[in-house]
């Protein structure tokens, strides 16, 4: 079993009285500034200047690491500091050398022990229940990638030894990443942390407080005095549209007020991460109020602490400037349409501002870019940035077809187009909405193999699209 990185508790001297004497707090890091925050975070992978010195597999090999480029937002930092604010806030009401502590402790344990129903309704012992953090957006925004990189910053295991000349061997789980995408139920809920959990620490470890004919409740109560004894600082639970949205299919999916009895009500803050959809139906009207007064609270409760919420990217976004010249920075591009706002504004109402997508076409458009002018110059840099579109982002084509009809790409109400002799922007969107695909047509008879002369050949244009399908089947594992 891989195990994480543990490191040895430092302990800082802190500022607020409030926080003095609690080892849990002061083997936290300092807090970040916004600078060294973003300069931390931030990952550039620039292609080298002198491309031509490599071989096309190391060329490639180079194009590929472009994914791994991060470039900071304010949105970023805005989780870093909900999540700081929590650990240190969550970490004072579970002193660790107080009674209360090992009041909660105790009470979780006497509740497994003694297999108690599980109470949803309960009220929080000995703590005030924590807030959880809420970050919302459109699938494909950087949400969980974000959130997984400020969680990186942290020690995600800190051993204790000796704190103040006393003995306090502890191990703390600074924080826990899980997805619910997989838990479709409240037992693989539970699963789903155990193991991370023991992935997290490097030791088996659920044989320890769970067994195969426990009930619901015994594993909910389970998860609790885990979470205590590992004393975990903030859980991070991604994909959690399904909680929001409970559909009919999964009708043992945990819900949003057993998450919060789960982890909330022991002193331990959630990070909730979702997509933009999954909270349209928490939006009510005066006359629909009472019907969805229970939503409204469950949303309410669910962005307690902050809700921060990920926006699709624009022309004039610095993230978008910076995301630009970290990949199309280059010799390369020199004495190219490729620098233009003409491509620049292709590029985006192509992808409707969804940065994964806009990512994904920059390195293909890359990929083939240079792929082509190893034979010749490439003229039409917009003619191959929407051939390249066609190829490899096939399958998004849908989503961003819908996203496109409410984008934006100036993200201003009125404003004119910035090209010259462009009244409006209306010829970009017409020419990313000409590759819609046309619905298959209903077969009216059985269908009879072709002999393989009969079959024709795709019709690849002027231009070389790699015949490997460089643009239609490269990175498919990144699309989701």
């Amino acid at each position: 079993m891989n195990s994480i990185v543990k490191t040895k508790a430092i302990y800082k001297h802190q500022a607020l009285e409030k926080y003095q004497g609690n080892p849990f707090v002061e083997a936290l890091p300092h807090a970040l500034s916004q600078d060294d925050f973003f300069e931390l975070i931030r990952v550039l992978k620039p292609l080298p200047s002198e491309l031509e010195s490599f071989s096309k597999m190391d060329v490639n090999d180079f194009i590929v690491d472009m994914k791994s480029i991060y470039i900071e937002t304010k949105h970023a930092y805005q989780v870093y500091e909900s999540v700081y604010l929590q650990l240190r806030q969550c970490y004072e009401k579970r002193s660790p050398l107080t009674a209360n502590y090992r009041k909660q402790c105790n009470a979780t344990s006497y509740r497994l022990k003694n297999n108690e129903a599980f109470d949803v309704s309960r009220p929080a012992e000995y703590v005030a229940t924590v807030p959880s953090i809420l970050v919302s957006g459109e699938a494909g925004t950087g949400k969980t990638v974000t959130i997984r990189r400020v969680l990186s910053l942290f020690p995600q295991v800190i051993e204790h030894e000796v704190y103040r000349g006393n003995l306090f061997k502890k191990q703390q789980v600074v924080w826990l990443s899980f997805d619910m995408q997989a838990s479709k139920s409240r037992k693989a809920l539970v699963f789903n942390f155990f193991h991370e959990l023991e992935r997290v620490v490097g030791h088996p470890l659920t044989a320890n407080f769970v067994s195969k004919r426990d009930s619901v409740d015994q594993l909910f109560h389970a998860m609790q005095s885990a979470a205590q004894q590992y004393d975990i600082g903030i859980i991070h639970i991604d994909e959690a549209q399904f909680i929001l949205n409970p559909s009919s299919k999964f009708k043992d999916a945990p819900s949003l007020p057993e998450l919060e009895a789960l982890f909330n009500k022991i002193g331990v803050p959630i990070i909730i991460s979702t997509t933009k959809d999954a909270l349209t139906t928490f939006q009510s009207t005066a006359s629909e109020a009472e019907t969805k007064a229970t939503k409204l609270q469950t949303v309410r409760r669910l962005s307690s602490a902050s809700h921060i919420k990920f926006p699709l990217w624009h022309l004039n976004s610095s993230h978008f400037k910076s995301f630009f010249t970290a990949y199309f920075d280059n010799d390369l591009f020199k004495n190219t349409h490729v620098h233009t706002d003409e491509f620049k504004i292709q590029l985006l109402v192509l992808c409707a501002g969804v940065s994964d997508a806009i990512s994904a076409l920059a390195i293909a458009f890359i990929r083939n870019y240079y792929l082509i002018t190893q034979e010749k110059e490439v003229e039409d840099c917009l003619g191959l940035l929407k051939k390249v579109y066609k190829a490899r982002l096939e399958t998004w084509h849908a989503p961003l077809s819908k996203l496109r009809r409410n984008y934006n790409v100036l993200n201003k109400l009125n404003q004119q187009s910035p090209l010259k002799g462009e009244d409006d922007l209306s010829n970009y969107y017409d020419e990313a909405e000409t590759h819609t695909l046309k619905p298959k047509r209903k077969r009216t008879s059985a269908h009879h193999l072709k002999p393989a002369s009969a079959v024709e050949r795709i019709d690849e244009g002027d231009e070389v699209i790699d015949a490997d399908s460089i643009v239609a089947s490269y990175e498919k594992r990144d699309e989701s």
